[in-house]
């Protein structure tokens, strides 16, 4: 599989999802740095624990574990923020439906089996988006962040209760 095939679907497919799904971007974003929180500190526990339940279950390595950890959370969101955006917010939602795909690459390349994440890192492509993914994802932090903090509910007032 090419690496341009790759970048291209990683950033495509959550594009195409969360506008599908009317899901707000920004909070998939979130969920997917608490993924690599729990790839980072809890992969080799699970591990240990679905081998203490399935001791004769050798399929499930711990790639697939990374991978379950690392996307569940982003998953899961979606399915609870079904249709939270309406309107033209969809349309507006794909620029931070765009870093989560950035995101994924960074997230998703490390625990990729080592054939694909060695296509990925020997193509033109993965040197040039390493050269700028700092500034990606810290662009795309604080897209997220931007729409995280505009997308706030209005408080209604209340009228009070001597003005008749």
């Amino acid at each position: 599989m090419s690496a341009l095939v790759l970048f291209i679907a990683a950033i495509a497919i959550p594009v195409f999802l969360l506008y599908i799904f009317q899901v707000e971007a920004s909070m998939v974003y979130l969920s997917l740095c608490m993924g690599y929180v729990l790839v980072r500190f809890m992969s080799p526990d699970a591990v240990s624990l679905i081998s203490g339940f399935y001791p004769k279950e050798t399929s499930l390595s711990m790639t697939t574990v990374k991978l379950i950890l690392l996307l569940l959370p982003a998953v899961l969101t979606m399915v609870a923020m079904f249709h939270s955006v309406h309107g033209t917010k969809r349309i507006i939602n794909i620029i931070p439906s765009a870093a989560c795909g950035i995101l994924l690459i960074a997230l998703i390349e490390p625990q990729l089996p080592s054939n694909i994440s060695t296509t990925m890192m020997n193509s033109n492509y993965w040197t040039q988006y390493s050269h700028f993914e700092t500034l990606l994802i810290g662009a795309g932090s604080l897209v997220c962040l931007g729409f995280l903090w505009t997308n706030r509910k209005p408080k209604h007032s209340r009228p009070s209760k001597g003005s008749h």
